[in-house]
């Protein structure tokens, strides 16, 4: 037990270095809370796709449904980037979240275009 716990000591000490704590004080300014709130409710609009996915299985809106999953994943994802990008754990260029928040828009307007093509 002696020599574990020496050993787990000595790792510790060995393995210490400069450290940068992320900037978590920023949680609390209102975009912020805005960004978390949208990754949320992309993370349950994301799984309320998936399961209507799972229940229409290849009929005409399977396509459809696939786009509106995949346009909330990115929702996600952007949103997750912006925010570890405001706590400032990633260093990203300015246009990356831009841009996956167009493609995201891109997936949306194509799956409300294929559901009028099938509903017209």
């Amino acid at each position: 037990m002696k020599s574990t716990l020496t050993l787990c000591m000595l790792l510790v000490v060995a393995g210490a270095g400069e450290t940068h704590a992320a900037n978590f004080a920023v949680i609390a300014s209102p975009p912020t809370i805005l960004n978390i709130l949208v990754l949320l409710f992309a993370g349950a609009c994301m799984a309320i796709c998936l399961q209507v996915m799972s229940l229409v299985k290849g009929g005409l809106f399977s396509k459809i449904w696939q786009l509106f999953a995949i346009g909330f994943i990115l929702l996600a994802i952007s949103q997750l980037l912006s925010l570890l990008s405001v706590m400032e754990v990633v260093v990203l260029p300015i246009f990356v979240v831009p841009a996956i928040m167009v493609a995201m828009a891109g997936l949306f307007l194509y799956g409300i275009l294929e559901a009028k093509r099938i509903l017209g």
